[in-house]
C-alpha cells in the first residue's frame, strides 16, 4: 500500500509537456528505487549488523522478564530465548501487554510479516509467577499466555525439573500444565559444549549452566531433601552465563546469597555453591531484584561485573539499600582495590536510589524508566541503550573468551563428586552450605518476615 501510494504520488507530480517521457522515466526510476528502500525496511526490523548480539531486559514491574537475540546466521536469522517472562501485580499479565509486543516489533528475526514469532528456547528460572507467570483464568499469563499467543511458537521449554515440591504451589501448578499440554520441553543439562547440547545461540555463543533447581555440576542438589518442602522457590532458580566471544552475560532469576528465613520459607547460600564456576563478567543481571538477600560480597567479588541490571518495581523496596551499595563499592578480593559496577534498573518505585557517585569507586545507579537494551559484537564493547539516552559504552574486559568451563568446573567433572551436595571441598573451592541443621547447632541466621528487600 505504501508502495502504491508513493508511486501514485510520483505519477501525479510529473509535468505534462514534451519532455514528459523523459520526466516519467526518470520519475519511475525514483519511484523504483524508494520502493526497494521501502522493501527492505519491510524485510527486516530493527536491522543490526549480523555480528551483534542483543539482551532486552523489559520493564515488567515487580517481576522478570529478558529476551537474547544471538548473532545473525547467514540467512540473517537470530535465534531468540526468552529467559523469565513474569507478571507484577500492577498489570497482570506483561507477556500480553509487554512481552508479546516487544517480541514482535523490536527484535531482529527475519521478516516482520512472519505470521509467527519463533522463540526458540523459553528458560523459566524457577516456578514464581513474578517470573514465568501463572496458569489461571481463561488465557493465563507469563509462559501460559505466550504458549497460547497465536502469534508465538516456543519451540523448547528448559526447565529445572518436575521432581520436586519446593515451598508454595508454583512447581505443582507448573507439573500439571506439562501433562495437560504435553509440551516440548527437558530440564536443563550442565554440558551445553557437547554435540548433545540443548542450545545453539549461533556462532561464537555458548551457554554455561551454573546451577539447576539446587543441583551445582560436581556436588548435586545442596538442599537437603527433608527441607526441600520448605525452601523457597528462589532456590532452585537457574543460573546461567551467555558467552559471545570475550562478552558475558549471567543471570539467574531469584537465586539466593544467605542462609535465612522469610515468609515461611527458607533461603540457602546457593550463590555460594557455584563459586567454582565464577569468573570475571560484564554484565551480572541482578538476583531477586536487588534483594539484600542476594549479590553477597563474595559473589560480586568473583563475578566482578562492570554493569548490574535491575528489573524490579513497587511491593518488596527493591532494591535493598546494602545490595545497592554493595554494587557501586565491591573492591578486588586480594588488592582491597576499588572496582564496583554501574547499576541500571528499569524503574525505581519504593526501592533505595543512590542519588551520587559511589565516593570510592564513582560508580552511579541509573533508573531507565523503561526498558534496557545491551548491544555487544563480542570483540569491543558492549552500550547499554536507556530510554532518552545517547548509549553508554563500556570496554570488554582485558580476558580472552572463555571458551570452556572454569579450570576448576573440570577438576570436578574428573573426579565426578556427584554426592558431596551441601558438603565443601576446600581443594576446589566449593564452600559448605549452611541450613537448618547448622542452625539447630548454633548457627545464627535471619529469621522472620523482612518487608525490606525480602519476599518473592
Amino acid at each position: 500500500m505504501r508502495t502504491t501510494t508513493l508511486f501514485l504520488a510520483a505519477l501525479l507530480a510529473l509535468p505534462a509537456s514534451a519532455g514528459a517521457d523523459e520526466s516519467v522515466d526518470e520519475g519511475a526510476d525514483a519511484v523504483t528505487e524508494g520502493a526497494e528502500v521501502v522493501a527492505a525496511k519491510k524485510d527486516k526490523k530493527n536491522k543490526r549488523p549480523p555480528q551483534v548480539m542483543r539482551f532486552h531486559i523489559l520493564n515488567v514491574g515487580q517481576g522478570d522478564a529478558t529476551i537474547i537475540e544471538g548473532p545473525a546466521d547467514e540467512d540473517g536469522d537470530r535465534k531468540i530465548m526468552i529467559v523469565d517472562s513474569g507478571e507484577s501485580a500492577k498489570q497482570g499479565n506483561e507477556a500480553k501487554h509487554v512481552v508479546e509486543p516487544y517480541l514482535r516489533s523490536e527484535t531482529d528475526d527475519g521478516p516482520p510479516s512472519r505470521p509467527v514469532a519463533l522463540v526458540d528456547y523459553y528458560i523459566p528460572t524457577h516456578y514464581h509467577k513474578d517470573h514465568m507467570g501463572w496458569n489461571s483464568g481463561q488465557e493465563g499469563t507469563g509462559l501460559f499466555y505466550l504458549w497460547e499467543a497465536l502469534g508465538i511458537k516456543i519451540d523448547l521449554i528448559l526447565d529445572t525439573g518436575l521432581d520436586y515440591d519446593a515451598s508454595g504451589t508454583g512447581d505443582k501448578m507448573y507439573r500439571q500444565w506439562v501433562e495437560d499440554k504435553q509440551p516440548k520441553r527437558a530440564k536443563l543439562a550442565f554440558d551445553q559444549r557437547g554435540e548433545d547440547r540443548q542450545i545453539d545461540m549461533g556462532e561464537g555463543v555458548w551457554i554455561e549452566v551454573l546451577s539447576v533447581g539446587t543441583e551445582v555440576e560436581g556436588r548435586g542438589r545442596v538442599v537437603k531433601d527433608k527441607y526441600i518442602n520448605t525452601t523457597s522457590q528462589n532456590d532452585f532458580s537457574t543460573a546461567i552465563i551467555v558467552h559471545y566471544k570475550e562478552f558475558d552475560f549471567y543471570i539467574a532469576g531469584d537465586l539466593s546469597g544467605y542462609l535465612h528465613e522469610s515468609w515461611g520459607a527458607w533461603y540457602h547460600n546457593i550463590e555460594a555453591a557455584s563459586f567454582p564456576a565464577l569468573r570475571p563478567s560484564e554484565v551480572y543481571r541482578v538476583n531477586h531484584h536487588g534483594s539484600q538477600w542476594s549479590s553477597s560480597y563474595s559473589f560480586l567479588q568473583r563475578l566482578k561485573p562492570k554493569v548490574s541490571v535491575i528489573s524490579c518495581g513497587r511491593g518488596h523496596h527493591h532494591p535493598n539499600k546494602y545490595t545497592v551499595e554493595r554494587l557501586l563499592g565491591y573492591e578486588d578480593y586480594w588488592s582491597g582495590r576499588p572496582l564496583g559496577s554501574d547499576i541500571y534498573q528499569t524503574k525505581n518505585d519504593d526501592g533505595f536510589l543512590h542519588a551520587e557517585e559511589h565516593p570510592h569507586t564513582l560508580k552511579t545507579q541509573t533508573v531507565a524508566d523503561g526498558n534496557i537494551v545491551i548491544e555487544t559484537d563480542g570483540e569491543t564493547d558492549f552500550r547499554i541503550y536507556i530510554p532518552g539516552r545517547e548509549p553508554i559504552i563500556y570496554d570488554l574486559d582485558d580476558i580472552p573468551a572463555y571458551d570452556d568451563v572454569s579450570w576448576k568446573i573440570k577438576k570436578i567433572r574428573e573426579q565426578a563428586k556427584a554426592e558431596l551436595r551441601d558438603e565443601g571441598d576446600d581443594e576446589l573451592g566449593m564452600p559448605s552450605i549452611d541450613d537448618r541443621e547448622d542452625v539447630e547447632a548454633g548457627l545464627d541466621a535471619p529469621r522472620g518476615d523482612d518487608p525490606e528487600g525480602g519476599g518473592d
